[in-house]
């Protein structure tokens, strides 16, 4: 599986305005698809449409975030509860004014690879398709 950083920049930035995160999300697949990176699987972190959006992020309809000034997206990896590795997509932000300003996170993507390398391929990946630098 050859590693996307050694590969020709063959991913373009998704469209995010104006896109739900299910928009979002069937535009990363679409361009994984057919790819060494493909995953287990890719799905919006709330994917059942649970009404506790504090909780499970939110559903899959609502409006991709707009950036603020100091608004980032992260692209992490973390080791699976059993198998596997998963990758995150998150909206960090902050709530309230200085200074009881405070760091609010948001899941919005998620994710499963079967081995360690191919899970930070998957992320540089989506980190190129989401440009986040």
């Amino acid at each position: 599986m050859p590693p996307v950083a050694d590969a020709p920049p063959k991913f373009s930035p998704v469209l995010t305005d104006g896109k739900s995160i299910a928009e979002v999300l069937d535009q990363i697949t679409a361009a994984l698809r057919g790819t060494e990176l493909e995953p287990e699987w890719l799905d919006s972190a709330n994917f059942p449409g649970d009404g506790n959006e504090a909780l499970y992020g939110p559903k899959p309809d609502r409006p991709w975030p707009k950036l603020g000034a100091r608004d980032r997206l992260a692209v992490s990896l973390y080791r699976g509860t059993s198998e596997g590795w998963i990758v995150y997509v998150d909206h960090i932000g902050y709530a309230g004014e200085a200074p009881k300003r405070t760091t609010a996170l948001q899941k919005l993507l998620i994710g499963k690879t079967l081995s360690q390398q191919h899970g930070w391929d998957l992320v540089r990946a989506i980190s190129k398709l989401l440009d986040v630098t």
